[in-house]
C-alpha cells in the first residue's frame, strides 16, 4: 500500500500535503505528475516507495518521454529508494530515531537540494507502511520528523494513505492527527473534482473517513449479529443434544424444558414429561419436596442422589446438580443437570453384596488394592488361617514382614501390573502364625483374581485361599507307597510292551506258513483240479478264517488305543447298502417306517471295506429310524457325482436345530431325549460314522431345515481308492495298462516253500521268475538277470529287505520293488516306502492283488 500522498499538479515549496486514496492506479498517476513537475524543470525528485509502486511510477514517468525513449528525457535528477529498507535505517524498535532519520533521509534531501540551488519534491510511503503495520503512533512521529526536517531544508513533501486504513470509528482520532500534521488535506478520488478550499477538502476527507468507518461498523455489526445467532443456535443445540440430562423447572415445580438426553434416559416423549410436575417422576415424594425447598432458598445442590421413574416402569438412579435463577428476589426457575449413575449404583450395590458374601464365605477371602496391596477386606477365615487379626488398612508387606524376599509378594506385584490372574493348586508359604518368630511351613490352594475399574484398568485383586497343609503332609506320608505303585506300573507297562512284541512276532510267524498254503491253493484252482473242489473250498474258508484270527490277534493292542484297520475289496455299492438295510430292518419293522431305496444295482463300483461301510450306513439308517415318529418316511439314495460316490439317508423326523449341526458327529453327543429315552443309544454312532468315512478318504455332512423338518446325512466317498490303512498294496503308483505282458521277476524269501509257490503262481501267469533265498545270492544273480520287478521278504538273514532294496536301487535303478512281509502295520508300510519300495504286500499274499500290483507297475517307468 502507498504512504505517499498524491500531490496537486503544482506544489508550493515547503508544503506538506496528504492525499487519501482508494485505488493504487489513482495514486500512481498523481505521484507521477507531482514528480514530473520537478524533473521537467531540471530540479530534484525523491521517490521513497514499495517495489511495486516504484516499478509502476518508473513505467509511468518513462511514458511521458515517449515509448521509444531509452535515456531519461528529463533534465532533473530522480532519487529512488525502497520504503521498507529506508525505514530500517532509522527505526529503533517500534519508534523512529530522530538522529538516524536526519542522517539518512535528511542527507538525501540535502544532497538533492544542492545548497538551495535546486527545488526538491519528495514522495514517501513509509508512514503508510507503519500505519498498515499497526503502528499509528510511529507513523505520526515520522510525520513530525518530516516537519522538523522542513525547518532546515526547503522541499515539497507528498504523503498518501489508503482511506481503508481508517475504516473504523476507532481510527477517527488518528485520522484527525494525520490531517493536523499536514499543511493541506486532499480527499480520496471518489469525491470527484478538487475542493474549492483547503478547509472544504479537509472536511470532505473527514466525512469520507466517517463514511467508510460507518460502512465497516455496519458490516461488523451484521457479522456480529450473524455470529450471535449462530452461537445462540449452537448453544441451543449444545443443550438440546448434550450427553448429560438437562431440564428447567418453574417456581411451581412444573417442568418447563428438558433436553433429548433426559427424555431418552427416562423413555418419555416431550409431551409426556414437559408440562408435568417434577414430583410425578420421583420415587421419593418427600425428597423432591426438600430439593425444591432448598433450591428456593438459594442453595446449590451438587451430586444429590435421587431415584426417578421411567416410562417402562423401571427406575434410574441419578445424581442431581441444580441451582435457581431469581429476579427481584423472586424464584423464576431452577436449572438442573441429571446424571445417570445407575450402572455405578448397581456396581456399588454388587460390590457391597460381594463384600458381605466374602465376609460370610466358607473359604478364606481378602480384597487388596493399590500398588502396595493394602487390605480393604479380610474375612474371619482368612484372618484365622494366617494368624492375623488386624489386616484391614495395612499393606501386605507390612502385615507379613516374614515374607520379605519370598515369592508371594512378587506374585502380587505381577498380578497387579499385568492384570493376569494367578492360580496355584499348592503354594508353599512360611508364616509366623503364632507371632513368636517361629515360621511354619503352610500350603495353600491360592487364587488371585484382578479387580478392574469400568475402563479395564486394574485397581486391586481378590485373594481366595484354602489351607491344604494337612492334605500335603498326609500326601507325603503316602509318597512311599505311591513310589512302589509307580514301580509296579512300570513293570506292567514293560510286560504290556513285551506282550505286544510277542503278538507281532506271533502274527509274523503265523503268516509265513500261511503264505505258501494260500499260494498252493490258488495254483490248484488255476489248474482246474475238479476232484478236490469241495476240499479247496473248505481249505479256503478255514484259511480265510485263520487269516482273520491273525489279524484280530494283531489288532488287540491297536483296539485298546482306539485304532481301526480297514479290509478293502472291490465291491458294488448296491451290495453293501443291501447288507445295511438288512442290519437295520428289524428297527424299521418295529417302528412301522416306510423305506424308499434309490440305488442302481450296478455301475457304482467302489474299493473299500464293505463291512465298515455297511456299518456306516446301518448306523445312519438306525439313527433316522430312532428320530422319526412311527410310520414316518426314510429314504436311501446312492449315485455317482464326478469322482465321488454319494450316499444319502434322509427322513421326515424331528430334525436338528442349526446350532446342533456342527456337533452331531462329536463323541457321546445326543440330541434332546425324553425321560423314557425312547430313541436310546450312547451317542457314539455318528462319531463312529465320521471316523470310518474319513478312514476311507471321504466326508459326511448333516443337513436340516430345523426342528420338525427332518434331517439328511450325506456321505461322499472317492469312487475308487486304496486307503493308507489297507493291508494290501499301499503305494503302487501309475495306472494299470490295458494288457499285461510277462516281466522278469526276482523273488527273495528265506522260506523256500513260500518262494517256490509264489514263483509257480507268477510263471503260470506268463512271467519269468528267478528265486533267491538270501540277499547275497539275490545281488549276485540280479546284475546278470536284470529283473524288472523284485519281490523282497523283509525278514531276511544277514541283510534285511530294507538294506537289500537300497543296494538293488543302486545296481539296477530301473527295477521296481515290492515288499512282501508278515508285518502289516502303518509303521511297517511307512518304513518300506521310505526305503524305496513301490508297494507293500502282507502275507499270505492274495494272488489277485499281487497280479494287479504287477500290472500297475508294468505301466510305469522306473
Amino acid at each position: 500500500m502507498l504512504d505517499a500522498v498524491a500531490a496537486p499538479h503544482a506544489a508550493d515549496l515547503g508544503s506538506h500535503l496528504v492525499q487519501f486514496y482508494e485505488d493504487d492506479g489513482f495514486i500512481v498517476e498523481e505521484v507521477a505528475e507531482f514528480l514530473d513537475g520537478a524533473l521537467r524543470s531540471g530540479d530534484a525528485a525523491i521517490l521513497i516507495a514499495t517495489p511495486d509502486h516504484r516499478a509502476a511510477l518508473m513505467r509511468r514517468l518513462q511514458s511521458f518521454g515517449g515509448a521509444g525513449s531509452r535515456q531519461p528525457w528529463y533534465p532533473g535528477e530522480l532519487i529512488s529508494l525502497d520504503a521498507r529498507e529506508t525505514l530500517a535505517l532509522f527505526m529503533v524498535g517500534d519508534r523512529p530515531e530522530e538522529a538516524l532519520f536526519q542522517a539518512t533521509v535528511g542527507s538525501v534531501v540535502a544532497r538533492a537540494a544542492q545548497g538551495g540551488a535546486r527545488a526538491v519534491r519528495a514522495f514517501g510511503e513509509m508512514v503508510a507502511l507503519l500505519y498498515a503495520d499497526g503502528k499509528p503512533e510511529a507513523a505520526l512521529q515520522l510525520e513530525e520528523l518530516w516537519n522538523g526536517l522542513a525547518k532546515h531544508h526547503t522541499f515539497s513533501l507528498l504523503c498518501a494513505y489508503p482511506i481503508n486504513l481508517f475504516a473504523s470509528s476507532d481510527h477517527a482520532e488518528a485520522f484527525r492527527h494525520v490531517c493536523a500534521a499536514h499543511t493541506r488535506v486532499r480527499p480520496a478520488e471518489s469525491f470527484g473534482s478538487p475542493a474549492d478550499s483547503p478547509e472544504l477538502a479537509e472536511k470532505v476527507a473527514a466525512l469520507q473517513q466517517k463514511a467508510i468507518a460507518l460502512q465497516t461498523e455496519v458490516a461488523r455489526r451484521v457479522a456480529a449479529e450473524q455470529t450471535l445467532r449462530r452461537r445462540e443456535k449452537e448453544l441451543s443445540d449444545f443443550f438440546e443434544n448434550a450427553a448429560e440430562g438437562l431440564h428447567r423447572v418453574g417456581a411451581d415445580g412444573t417442568i418447563l424444558w428438558a433436553n433429548k438426553a433426559e427424555l431418552d434416559m427416562l423413555g418419555y416423549a416431550p409431551e409426556e414429561y414437559i408440562g408435568h410436575h417434577i414430583a410425578e417422576f420421583y420415587v421419593d415424594k418427600q425428597l423432591i419436596g426438600r430439593i425444591l425447598q432448598r433450591l428456593g432458598a438459594g442453595e446449590t445442590l451438587s451430586n444429590q442422589p435421587a431415584t426417578l421413574r421411567c416410562k417402562n416402569g423401571g427406575r434410574k438412579y441419578v445424581q442431581i446438580t441444580s441451582n435457581a435463577y431469581f429476579e427481584n428476589d423472586q424464584l423464576v426457575y431452577t436449572r438442573c443437570f441429571t446424571r445417570d449413575v445407575s450402572d455405578r449404583w448397581l456396581r456399588e450395590q454388587a460390590e457391597h453384596e460381594r463384600n458381605n458374601l466374602l465376609m460370610r464365605a466358607p473359604v478364606a477371602a481378602a480384597l487388596l488394592t493399590g500398588h502396595d496391596h493394602v487390605f480393604r477386606l479380610a474375612n474371619p477365615l482368612y484372618c484365622q488361617m494366617v494368624g492375623r487379626a488386624d489386616l484391614v488398612g495395612r499393606s501386605f508387606r507390612e502385615a507379613f514382614p516374614e515374607l520379605a524376599g519370598a515369592e508371594l509378594p512378587k506374585v502380587l506385584d505381577r498380578v497387579f501390573e499385568t492384570g493376569e490372574p494367578f492360580v496355584a493348586n499348592e503354594h508353599c508359604i512360611w508364616l509366623d502364625k503364632q507371632g513368636n518368630g517361629v515360621l511354619e511351613e503352610c500350603f495353600f490352594k491360592l487364587n488371585l483374581e484382578p479387580l478392574r475399574t469400568p475402563d479395564g484398568s486394574v485397581y486391586g485383586m481378590m485373594a481366595v485361599a484354602i489351607d491344604i497343609s494337612e492334605i500335603v503332609h498326609g500326601r507325603r506320608v503316602l509318597e512311599q507307597s505311591h513310589a512302589e505303585r509307580s514301580k509296579l506300573l512300570d513293570e506292567l507297562q514293560a510286560a504290556s510292551r513285551a506282550k505286544d512284541e510277542f503278538l507281532a512276532m506271533l502274527g509274523h510267524e503265523l503268516r509265513n506258513p500261511l503264505s505258501p498254503i494260500v499260494t498252493a491253493l490258488q495254483l490248484m484252482k488255476m489248474r482246474g483240479d475238479l476232484q478236490s473242489t469241495k476240499e479247496q473250498a473248505i481249505i479256503q474258508r478255514q484259511v480265510d478264517h485263520l487269516i482273520r484270527l491273525v489279524d484280530d490277534l494283531l489288532d488287540v493292542s491297536r483296539i485298546t488305543r482306539g485304532k481301526v484297520e480297514l479290509r478293502t475289496e472291490s465291491v458294488e455299492i448296491a451290495q453293501v447298502l443291501a447288507r445295511s438295510v438288512e442290519m437295520a430292518s428289524l428297527l424299521f419293522e418295529q417302528r412301522r417306517h416306510r423305506l424308499t431305496i434309490d440305488v442302481p444295482s450296478t455301475g457304482l463300483l467302489w474299493i473299500g471295506d464293505p463291512t465298515r461301510l455297511a456299518q456306516v450306513v446301518s448306523n445312519l439308517l438306525t439313527n433316522a429310524a430312532r428320530y422319526t415318529e412311527p410310520g414316518g418316511l426314510v429314504s436311501l439314495r446312492a449315485f455317482r457325482a464326478g469322482d465321488e460316490i454319494t450316499i444319502s439317508v434322509a427322513d421326515n423326523g424331528k430334525g436338528l436345530a442349526p446350532d446342533l449341526l456342527p456337533r452331531v458327529f462329536q463323541l457321546f453327543f445326543q440330541g434332546h431325549q425324553g425321560v423314557d429315552r425312547a430313541e436310546g443309544g450312547l451317542g457314539i454312532g455318528l462319531a463312529l460314522v465320521k471316523n470310518l468315512v474319513e478312514l476311507h478318504g471321504g466326508t459326511v455332512e448333516a443337513k436340516s431345515d430345523g426342528p420338525g423338518h427332518g434331517s439328511e446325512f450325506v456321505v461322499r466317498l472317492p469312487a475308487r481308492r486304496t486307503p493308507a490303512s489297507d493291508n494290501v498294496v499301499a503305494a503302487v503308483q501309475g495306472a494299470a495298462p490295458s494288457g499285461s505282458e510277462g516281466r522278469r521277476i526276482v523273488i527273495v524269501d528265506d522260506n523256500a516253500d513260500a518262494a517256490e509257490m509264489l514263483g509257480m503262481l507268477l510263471r503260470a501267469n506268463g512271467h519269468s521268475v528267478l528265486i533267491a533265498h538270501d540277499p547275497m545270492e539275490a545281488l549276485s544273480v540280479a546284475e546278470t538277470y536284470e529283473p524288472q520287478i523284485a519281490l523282497l521278504d523283509i525278514g531276511l538273514p544277514l541283510m534285511d529287505g530294507y538294506e537289500l532294496a537300497s543296494q538293488l536301487r543302486v545296481r539296477i535303478p530301473a527295477c521296481r520293488l515290492i515288499a512282501v512281509s508278515g508285518y502289516g502295520q502303518d509303521a511297517d508300510r511307512k518304513r518300506s516306502e521310505a526305503a524305496g519300495f513301490n508297494g507293500h504286500l502282507v502275507k499270505p499274499v492274495d494272488a489277485g492283488l499281487l497280479l494287479d500290483a504287477l500290472s500297475r507297475l508294468s505301466g510305469t517307468s522306473a
